[in-house]
Parts: structure tokens; C-alpha cells; sequence
């Protein structure tokens, strides 16, 4: 009997995710999951695998399984996420999770003896799969990766894996990848006893047949678990104390979910591996419906979205790309391109010493990598070999594409722009790496100004994920999704905004920064406007956020956004007399704060006596936070109401990847929702009345808190995501 034969005949449909391909004694379970490009489970797929196992625990003439991806780059990405937007309760989110814990535990017990052939990235429920199984192999490919990164999206592995991870691997091993949800290489997990074998990639199904061929038998226990660790309470309760500890400096206990993990593996370890179960069910069922999960949730929507261009035009393919400009902005993104677009790249600057530390930027991100293993000094060589280095024109001829990254001056970025367009190709796209000029300004005496994008890197540029793509008043549709396509291609999540000043971050930040600027004129400590800040949930306070972007840099930034809008955007004084002083922020070690090899230490005392404080003062949290957040929020509605972007959804994305602003909140448009419009409306007039007009609430947040309405009611674009 067939295996489609014999799951209709279990009462499933025939089967179309799952198929069987038997060779004498050993047979492969292929999942391929029609019309989708990876591997996911859902509710359907799950109820398919369950009426699978069933047939397959009958089948005594098989005796070996292999579980391997019929998709050629990936073999499992986890569970399907459209299915937390479908959970009503808790009991029902419980319910879902014991499906899978029952699924999976049914697997473990098959008994012919079982292996993982892992192809591709392994996430998630993919993972918890594995962990099912007897024995795992995987890709001698840097593809090839397993990694839990329930986490992110809130919860914890709850389909058996928070229990069964540390009994194979060890308790420090399970905890590291769980509440981090980093990504484990091939080789990474062989060391730690993730998986049994690494395999060439050309033949990882046939070496994972002759592996599972030459097991006698299903494992018993793993060796990899440290009784003087695991099976002492004391040795225990330290580790996990201690991962406790870690969570919470790291998270400001924002997120419940790795707490929530650390509770579920300790549980299971004092009172057994069904007690562990059943706190996995329990535990996630609960965090599923909290807020913080909800809010990633829609976080990981937007990003998939973002991943989508809705103009009707083909990207063009950029083959070789040159970069304007060698400072550490310009060596980085040569850097990225070679990295990640594997391209040679051309970078030009006006004299060869400025082209010195644009290669010297590049060569330290590479070197780091060679630091943490991750590439080879052959490999980091042959990297620094395909960016080659000129002051001149020659080899932009035949170039598809430059981000440009001079400095924040429209003349100059004018001036460069005329001289590429002299040599380049009449196709050549100019993409302007400016973080508050228009680009309609800059392509304003352009010959081809269809070819003038902007591509708004954020500093630094190998660690910040955002990239704003800015659309000129005559950008063509050819170029905007060219540009749009190579900042993907780079790993960077793309925002699409319209043309206006400082574009939709800077624009947002502008005040927020500036805010804080006035608080501390007015004599409040470094200490406390930046730790009412991080007690927010912001990734590090504006203070010390103006000094890694550079003191010079913000000021020129908001020179140009208190032209554009000077009734809100005047900058404090204290700045200038700050730069006056040669403080310049981390860059050169001194700023706002005191830097030790490069790290930041404690607040400068000097800045008081710079701005004539005698002595600072300690501010109320709430109150500084109101003037910081909602300043933002005020802006953000006049962003939205000029069409710079498109939807509470990219906006908010922007401010989460651009600014680090806070996750766990939803983004600023989620969290003002929440908050109330007509609430804000008031304390803005609060603000307004006793501190300055800046804090005036604009005409659009009135009409929309008038309205009874919120941000996403109006400029929502998701459907389905809101949970208003």
C-alpha cells in the first residue's frame, strides 16, 4: 500500500506536503510544501504530519527514516506565523501547542531509528523536529544553520524543545541558544552536540542513508548532558540565577518571554521532563497573547512586507557598484556590498589618504569576522582584493550603481553628482547616501535627474538594518526599485519615503534630540535624560546616541532641519558651545561622555561648567520621557499627513530599525495609539502652555484625536495586524 494510500485511509486527505520515497529497509520523508517557498508548519500541515507518523509506526518493513527538505536553499523555517494572528485565547494557543508537543513526542517514539538531514537554515519548529528525532546530520554549507528564535517573536520553543534542548546539548549550550535565538553554523553545532556529522552539501542524503545505515539502534540518552551540572541542584539554581540576572540587564525586563524559558527549563529539570511539557504548553499559550508577542508578531509582518515593492517596474541588476566618498561611512558600505552582494566595488575619494581609511574601515569589519572564525585570512584577502581605490574617474564607465556618501553638503553633493554623470553610463543610477537633504535638490541641475535616488544608509552601517530609499520629485520607477532590490541584496530592510526634509527618521528624531538638548540646558544630569530614556526601552539615551553619531554631524543635520522647520525645530544652544569646545563624540574620545580604548564611561562633569550649571539636578523620569516621546509622536503625525511615507506600518518600522526605538512597544505610532490620541492632544498643551510652543500639538494629530480616530485607523496598510 502507498503511503497516500494509506493516510486517505487513516481519515487525512492525500497527502501534499509530506512524501515517501522508500529504498529497501530505509525510507525518506520528503517535505515539500506546495506553493510556498520554504518549509513551515501550519495547522493543516501539522494535522497531515500527525496522520504521517501514524502510518509510518505501522510500516515494520521500515526500519530507518530519513527527514530531509525537497527545497533546494532551506530545509525547515519553524511554524507558520500567520497562525498567532488566528489564536483567540489562551486555551486555545494551549491547545495548538500540546498538538505539536503530541506530534512530535509521537515521532521520537517511531521505531525505526530516525535522522534530520539538515540543507538549509532549520528554525524553529524545524528545530524542535530535530530535537525529535534520534540523530541529526548537516550541510558542510555556510546556508546550513539551526537556531530557536522563538524569543524574538516573544515566546519560547514550546513544541518540546525548551526540554529537550538542554538534555542533549547541556544547560549553559540550551540556555545561550534559547534566550538569545542566535543562529548555530554546521560547525558550531557539531562541537556542542547539536548534530552527529557534518556532510559535504553534494551528497548530505547519501551520506545521511550510510550515517542512519550504520546505527544498530535508536539513541539512548545523549552524552552531552553534565550530570555534575544537571543533576545538582545547587550547580543548577546558580545558572539559571545567573541567566536571570543577564536577561534582565540586557532587556530592562521589557521582555517576559526568556524569563518565561528560564522558569520552564527550571521547572522541568526539578520535577521531570512531562512537567516540563506541560509549563512549555502553559507558559507560551500565556505569553501568546501578551502584549509584548502581539507586538513583535506584527513587527515580523512589516518586515515581511517590507520585503515586497509595489512599484511595476523591473530592478535592474547591478553587476559592478562604486562608492563616492571614503570615510568610514563609505569604506563600510564598500564592505557590505563585497560581503554580502559579492560585487567588485570602485571607491573614489579626492586624495589617497582619504582613501587609506576608507580601506582601513573595510579591512576592520573583515577583521573582526576573522576574530570570531567566521571567515578565513585567505578568505579576508581575496575580500580587501575586490575593492579597488582611485582619485579619479577612471573605471565609473560602465558602474550600474554608486551610493554617493560625501559629506552632508548639497554643493558638494551636487558637484559630484555632475562629474559622475560625465563618465558614467546613461543608465548609471546615483544613489545619495544623505540623511536630511532632498534629493530633488541634490539632482536639481542633474542631466538624467530620473537616475537620482536616495539610499539613507544609518551609522554603522554593518550593524544598522534600515535603509530609507527616498524617491526625487523625477526618480524613475527603474531606479527607486533598483536601488530598493540592492539594499535587500545587502540584508538591509528597505522604507520607502517621498521627498522632504530629513525624510521620515531624522525628521522624527530631529526633536527628540533637540529635546533632550534643552533638558540638559536646563540643568538636568547626563545620568537621568538618559536613563529615562533607556528605562523606555531605547536601546541607549540620546546623550550618548549624539555622541556616536557625532556631535558635528548632528549639528549640520539640524542646521538643515531648523531651516526647513524652524516654528518646532530650533536647535538648543548648548551644542554649538559644545563643539566650540572641540567636543566632538566618540569619534575623537570626547563628547558628552568620557571614552576609555574607544568605550564609553561615565558622563563628562565638564559639560556642566561648559553650559554654566552649577549644579545638575536628577529629573522625574515620566515628565522627561512626555517631552522626549511625545515631541516625536507630534512630528510623526505631520510626517504621515505629508505623505512622506505611506503607513503607520513603515513609519513605525522605520523608528524600530533606524532608531532602535523599542520593539516590545509596536513601534511610536502603536504605542501613541495605545496611549490615547486625545490624551496626547492634552499633555502637548500642557507642555505648550508652560514650556514652549514647539510642543503645540500640529493640526493633523488634532483632526485625527478629534476624530475619535488613531494612526493605524487611518494610515493602517496591513490588514489583519492592527489589534486596536
Amino acid at each position: 500500500m502507498s503511503i497516500a494510500t494509506e493516510l486517505t485511509a487513516a481519515g487525512n486527505p492525500q497527502s501534499s506536503a509530506f512524501r515517501l520515497e522508500e529504498d529497501g529497509d530505509l525510507a525518506v520523508v520528503w517535505f515539500d510544501l506546495p506553493g510556498e517557498k520554504v518549509n513551515k508548519f501550519s495547522s493543516a500541515v501539522m494535522l497531515e504530519l500527525d496522520a504521517l507518523v501514524d502510518v509510518l509506526a505501522g510500516m515494520s518493513a521500515i526500519k530507518r527514516l530519513v527527514f530531509a527538505s525537497a527545497k533546494s536553499s532551506i530545509f525547515i523555517a519553524g511554524a507558520d506565523i500567520t497562525e498567532f494572528t488566528k489564536v483567540t485565547s489562551a486555551m486555545e494557543a494551549e491547545k495548538f501547542t500540546r498538538f505539536g508537543q503530541q506530534v512530535f513526542s509521537k515521532i521520537s517514539r517511531l521505531p525505526q531509528v530516525t535522522v534530520g538531514a539538515v540543507n538549509g537554515p532549520c528554525l524553529g519548529g524545524g528545530t524542535e523536529l530535530l530535537l525529535n528525532l534520534d540523530y541529526r546530520v548537516i550541510a558542510d554549507d555556510p546556508r546550513a544553520s539551526i537556531a530557536l528564535p522563538e524569543t524574538k517573536l516573544g515566546i519560547f520553543p514550546a513544541w518540546t524543545g525548551t526540554t529537550r534542548l538542554p538534555r542533549l546539548i547541556g544547560l549553559t549550550a540550551a540556555l545561550d541558544m534559547i534566550l538569545t535565538g542566535k543562529t548555530i553554523d554546521a560547525r558550531r553545532a557539531k562541537k556542542i552536540g547539536l548534530v552527529d556529522e557534518v556532510i559535504p552539501a553534494p551528497i548530505l542524503l547519501e551520506g545521511a542513508k550510510a550515517f542512519v545505515r550504520k546505527m544498530s539502534g535508536k539513541r539512548e540518552g545523549h552524552s552531552r548532558t553534565h550530570i555534575y551540572i544537571e543533576g545538582n541542584p545547587i550547580a543548577r539554581k546558580v545558572i539559571f540565577n545567573q541567566a536571570r540576572k543577564s536577561v534582565i540587564e540586557k532587556t530592562g525586563g521589557h521582555y517576559p518571554a526568556p524569563l518565561k524559558a528560564i522558569d520552564v527549563m527550571e521547572l522541568g529539570f526539578q520535577e521531570g521532563f512531562g512537567a516540563g511539557l506541560a509549563a512549555e504548553a502553559k507558559g507560551a499559550a500565556e505569553l501568546i497573547m501578551g502584549e509584548t508577542a502581539q507586538n513583535l508578531v506584527r513587527l515580523f509582518f512589516m518586515m515581511e512586507d517590507s520585503k515586497k515593492d509595489a512599484i511595476d517596474a523591473r530592478p535592474v541588476k547591478v553587476t559592478k557598484a562604486g562608492v563616492l566618498g571614503a570615510g568610514v561611512m563609505g569604506g563600510g558600505i564598500a564592505q557590505l556590498v563585497v560581503d554580502k552582494a559579492g560585487i567588485d566595488v570602485r571607491m573614489k575619494d579626492i586624495n589617497w589618504s582619504a582613501l587609506a581609511g576608507g580601506m582601513k574601515a573595510a579591512s576592520k569589519l573583515w577583521r573582526r569576522k576573522v576574530e570570531r572564525r567566521r571567515m578565513t585570512r585567505w578568505e579576508m584577502a581575496r575580500s580587501l582584493s575586490r575593492i579597488s581605490s582611485t582619485v579619479e574617474w577612471t573605471g565609473f564607465h560602465d558602474a550600474d550603481l554608486v551610493v554617493e556618501a560625501v559629506v552632508e553638503s548639497l554643493a558638494v553633493k551636487q558637484q559630484v553628482l555632475g562629474e559622475f554623470e560625465k563618465v558614467s553610463a546613461p543608465g548609471a543610477i546615483f544613489a545619495s547616501n544623505t540623511s536630511t537633504i532632498p534629493i530633488s535638490n541634490i539632482a536639481a541641475n542633474a542631466e538624467r535627474p530620473e537616475n537620482v535616488v536616495g539610499m539613507h544608509f544609518f551609522n554603522p552601517v554593518d550593524r544598522m538594518p534600515l535603509v530609507e530609499v527616498i524617491r526625487g520629485a523625477e526618480s524613475s520607477d527603474r531606479a527607486v526599485v533598483t536601488v530598493a532590490a540592492f539594499a535587500r541584496k545587502l540584508g538591509k530592510t528597505v522604507v520607502h519615503c517621498n521627498d522632504a526634509p530629513g525624510f521620515v527618521v531624522n525628521r522624527i528624531l530631529a526633536p527628540y534630540m533637540n529635546e533632550a538638548a534643552f533638558l540638559l540646558e536646563e540643568g538636568y544630569s547626563i545620568e537621568s535624560i538618559d536613563k529615562a530614556m533607556t528605562d523606555f526601552g531605547m536601546p541607549m539615551g540620546p546623550l550618548a546616541l549624539l555622541d556616536e553619531v557625532g556631535l558635528d554631524v548632528a549639528a549640520k543635520a539640524g542646521h538643515i532641519m531648523a531651516e526647513s522647520f524652524p516654528e518646532r525645530m530650533q536647535a538648543s544652544g548648548g551644542l554649538q558651545r559644545l563643539l566650540e569646545d572641540k567636543r566632538l563624540g566618540k569619534k575623537v574620545g570626547r563628547g558628552l561622555y568620557q571614552y576609555k580604548d574607544g568605550k564609553r564611561t561615565e558622563p563628562d562633569s565638564g559639560i556642566y561648567k561648559l553650559l554654566s550649571i552649577a549644579s545638575p539636578r536628577e529629573g522625574n523620569g515620566e515628565e522627561m520621557t512626555d517631552r522626549m516621546i511625545l515631541a516625536m509622536v507630534n512630528e510623526a503625525s505631520t510626517v504621515l499627513a505629508d505623505g512622506v511615507v505611506a503607513s503607520a506600518e513603515e513609519l513605525d518600522l522605520a523608528m524600530i530599525m533606524g532608531t532602535g526605538f523599542p520593539p516590545f512597544r509596536g513601534g511610536l505610532l502603536r504605542y501613541a495609539d495605545k496611549v490615547g490620541l486625545p490624551a496626547i492632544v492634552v499633555r502637548l498643551e500642557e507642555l505648550a502652555a508652560r514650556i514652549g510652543p514647539r510642543f503645540t500639538p500640529s493640526s493633523p494629530l488634532r483632526e485625527l484625536a478629534g476624530s475619535g480616530n488613531s494612526f493605524y485607523g487611518r494610515y493602517q496598510r496591513i490588514a489583519g495586524i492592527t489589534g486596536n
